[in-house]
């Protein structure tokens, strides 16, 4: 329990009613509400939440509430209770959060719009390993990718773990969910397009980007095109900051084998990991472990023992080769055909594979990537165009904006539902070829209108063999 003045003591607002009041948890999510919670009324895109709160206090007993619109709130809750009336009450989430929670472990950050779960999946494993307790947080094992400022610091305070490898999103920094988080690290493994229907150009997506990297005690950078700009402006903003960067000079991958060469030490090994994007987020884990002053042979060990996150680049069936992978990014799309590509050259001495690529776009997002998405398919032998998460949207309508990408519709087979689309790939599949299910990975769900569905990829693919007499 802590006192309202205790939990404000540094931050710009105005208080009405007790500020003695004692709260036990901070809450933005009117569903968790107790009587003895302090409610964030935040302003979404959907709901302003200052309208719940006469419900919250009538049927929940809260009576501690912070706001930026105190005449949005009824009279009569207003005399009975204790108000907080802030200017942006976002930013003030992650500041009360941090003062009434506090920080008590380290945490690493990682960045870019690829390669981020795979990378704090290998730091903490690789961590726990060397006896280090450290926890994960990210897209396959939080409902958002960056958690709100409340769960971050409660989970920080509440685990077993004395480190965290975090997945740190563009949308987190503009909400400032990350604004407090002290980071002893952060990692960015570069930029592709993505979620430009929230920053509208690729500058303010680096931009979001760059807000984070301000923030890490030391860095480890990827040098793609937004990475030197980031090392530029960071040398230039922060001339004592660490800064350590890396470039695809540092790694190479043959046949399924990783060797990653730093400073004067080469290691090499073979990672349960399908494909050579990888090589980026292992280097990245490589040069961090190294900082932290772990032995490059005991890395190269617990490299070949780390196991890969769910829904990348994940091998469900091996004949026909089923992947499943949460490629949904023109860059990604098109880094993970690739890597069928090539599985597809060393097997083509046996038989003639063929590729058989299923996606889809999601809806209510950025719909200047869907003809990238289809122009980059065209890599494939076959493509099946189906639903992705199409949330409000019309799916024929997301499909039609992918095919504009299309040049060769003789390839391509239209089915919006996306279990029938896999089932339609797997039965034309032969033995030796390969089906790429991509764009919801691990998810466990699908998003129609605004329900979500219980939907799995993996377990589709499953259904069908299973069906089909396999086991």
């Amino acid at each position: 329990m802590k006192k309202v003045k205790e939990i404000f003591h540094d931050i710009d607002c105005k208080i009405f009613g007790n500020p003695d009041r004692e709260v036990d948890s901070i809450e933005f999510d009117s569903g968790k509400v107790k009587s003895s919670s302090l409610f964030v009324a935040l302003k979404g895109k959907n709901i302003d939440s200052h309208s719940l709160i006469k419900d919250i206090y009538f049927k929940r007993g809260c009576s501690a509430f912070v706001v930026e619109d105190i005449n949005r709130v009824d009279s009569y809750v207003k005399n009975k209770s204790t108000l907080i009336k802030v200017e942006n009450s976002r930013r003030a989430l992650s500041k009360i959060s941090k003062n009434f929670y506090e920080q008590k472990t380290k945490v690493v950050g990682v960045t870019g719009t690829k390669g981020k779960s795979s990378t704090v999946k290998i730091i903490g494993q690789l961590l726990c390993f060397f006896g280090k307790r450290c926890g994960v947080l990210g897209s396959l094992w939080w409902k958002l990718t960056t958690p709100e400022a409340p769960d971050i610091f409660r989970i920080m305070n509440q685990s077993y773990f004395d480190i965290w490898a975090m997945e740190v999103t563009s949308v987190s920094t503009v909400q400032h969910r990350i604004e407090d988080v002290e980071f002893e690290w952060g990692i960015f493994l570069g930029l592709g397009r993505d979620h430009l229907d929230i920053h509208g150009t690729i500058e303010n997506y680096f931009l979001a980007k760059y807000n984070f990297l301000e923030k890490p005690k030391s860095l480890i950078i990827f040098l793609d095109e937004w990475g030197r700009k980031a090392y530029e402006l960071l040398k230039s903003d922060y001339p004592n900051k660490k800064i350590i960067t890396f470039s695809d000079k540092n790694f190479l991958y043959d046949a399924g084998k990783i060797s990653i060469f730093w400073e004067e030490e080469k290691i090499s090994f073979s990672p349960k990991f399908f494909g050579s994007f990888n090589c980026i987020n292992f280097t990245a884990s490589y040069i961090l472990l190294r900082e932290m002053g772990f032995k490059p042979d005991s890395i190269k060990l617990a490299f070949e023992e780390v196991f890969p996150p769910r829904g990348r680049m994940e091998l469900v069936v091996s004949k026909p080769m089923v992947f499943v992978d949460y490629a949904h990014t023109p860059d990604s799309l098109s880094s993970v055909i690739d890597e069928c590509l090539k599985l597809k050259i060393e097997i083509s001495s046996k038989s003639s594979p063929k590729l058989i690529v299923v996606f889809g776009c999601g809806g209510d997002r950025d719909k200047g990537k869907r003809p990238e998405m289809g122009r980059v398919s065209m890599k494939a032998d076959r493509v099946i165009l189906t639903s992705d998460n199409p949330r409000s949207e019309n799916p024929e309508d997301i499909i039609k904006d992918i095919l504009q990408g299309i040049y060769d519709t003789s390839k391509v087979l239209v089915e919006p539902d996306r279990k029938k689309a896999i089932f339609k790939a797997l039965s034309e599949a032969k033995e030796n070829d390969i089906v790429l299910i991509a764009g919801k990975g691990h998810e466990e769900y699908q998003v129609i209108k605004d329900k979500f569905l219980p939907f799995s990829d993996r377990k589709v693919v499953l259904e069908f063999f299973r069906n089909m007499g396999r086991n």
